[in-house]
């Protein structure tokens, strides 16, 4: 074999994970609102603390959940947004090298909860390393989706606890009222929770690049790097 070259390898790095231990309930966004030709819910978010192993390396995944509570499948568009804290709330915008937010393709989903996936490309959100908001709305994407407004009303995110990775407090974020708030500096809203029955902590995983520089080494050393 030729001896490697100079450079860097790409490694995944999960950061913060708690897509695993759903406790069979979730919360609906609701009280969505006509804005344009666009109707929209409202914003609710989790705090989220990460490991803070790869700080300012790039986020290439995120997966979050989307609960359908009507009985029938709805397409619907998850558009999520993201926050510094700022003392327990969402403070200035994430801007991180730039804002950050992402708009995906509607979805189909059935009744119940679903998690899902979006892969990002490289330098587009740099990972956070110390305690953020993440955040999601949902719309029918201009009149598009066929939902209706009742549908959307029902349209939410599960809930799960604890975390794999990292660390979540007990406690959510309800924008007061319905939009996509991008990228708005400290939303209008409220803090809310169960009485820990159950702990408020919703889907989320972030997973970044964990850059590594490849130098030249002997056999025996590459191997030691991946155990």
């Amino acid at each position: 074999m030729g001896a490697p070259q100079k450079g860097n390898t790409f490694l995944a790095s999960v950061e913060y994970s708690n897509v695993v231990n759903f406790l069979g309930q979730g919360f609906a966004n609701g009280a969505s609102q006509l804005q344009g030709a666009n109707r929209i819910t409202r914003l609710v978010a989790d705090d989220i603390t990460p490991t803070g192993a790869t700080a300012g390396q790039s986020v290439l995944q995120v997966k979050f959940s989307m609960a359908n509570f009507n009985a029938t499948n709805v397409t619907v568009r998850p558009r999520i947004r993201f926050w510094f804290d700022n003392g327990g709330v969402p403070g200035a915008y994430y801007n991180i090298p730039a804002p950050v937010g992402f708009s995906f393709s509607p979805l189909t989903i059935a009744p119940g909860v679903t998690v899902v996936t979006g892969n990002l490309a490289p330098g587009l959100f740099s990972m956070p390393g110390t305690t953020f908001w993440a955040g999601i709305t949902f719309d029918d994407n201009n009149g598009t989706t066929g939902i209706t407004q009742a549908q959307l009303d029902l349209i939410g995110q599960g809930i799960f606890d604890p975390p794999s990775i990292g660390t979540s407090e007990d406690v959510g974020f309800v924008t007061t009222a319905a939009g996509s708030f991008f990228p708005t500096d400290n939303p209008a809203g409220s803090t809310f929770n169960f009485g820990g029955a159950p702990v408020v902590n919703f889907a989320w995983e972030f997973t970044a690049d964990n850059t590594t520089p490849a130098q030249r080494s002997t056999w025996g050393r590459v191997r030691n790097l991946y155990k």
